[in-house]
């Protein structure tokens, strides 16, 4: 047995000219769910945690930090694994830390804000298609209904 799981692949440009693909699926239901949660999610889990000061550059003032700082960016990473369900965070974070400051905002700002639009995108596009395929097959019976 072979089942799809509605995998699309979203290509990644990087400012340093690297390209590389993540994958998942943009129709899955529980993704907003996911989603939505992820935040309270990642905070819940590093609600024991000390405090970590990081500099302009997202990284740890105190030497001492190091570990904790290290353990805070795999449980976002691991969660942001979950909410897409599969391995993304390796390739969206290949050129930098979730928590490095790009632009004035952490990087995983900029990568939420750039894959929301693409996942509506394709949401309405997926939408759209099985709309136009639920009127082909209930067309023939819509005659039935017009006697």
């Amino acid at each position: 047995m072979k089942l799809s799981t509605g995998k699309v692949a979203f290509p990644i440009e990087f400012d340093n000219g690297d390209k590389a693909v993540i994958y998942f699926n943009p129709n899955d239901p529980d993704l907003m769910i996911r989603m939505k949660n992820l935040n309270e999610k990642v905070q819940d889990k590093i609600n024991g945690f000390e405090d970590v000061e990081l500099n302009e550059e997202g990284k740890p003032t105190q030497i001492s930090q190091i570990e904790t700082f290290e353990k805070m960016q795999n449980i976002l990473k691991e969660e942001l694994d979950y909410a897409f369900g599969g391995s993304v965070s390796a390739i969206v974070f290949k050129h930098c830390s979730p928590f490095a400051i790009v632009n004035g905002d952490y990087f995983i700002m900029h990568f939420i804000e750039a894959i929301s639009p693409e996942i509506e995108k394709n949401i309405k596009k997926s939408n759209a298609e099985a709309e136009k395929r639920m009127a082909k097959h209930t067309a023939k019976y819509s005659k039935y209904m017009k006697k």
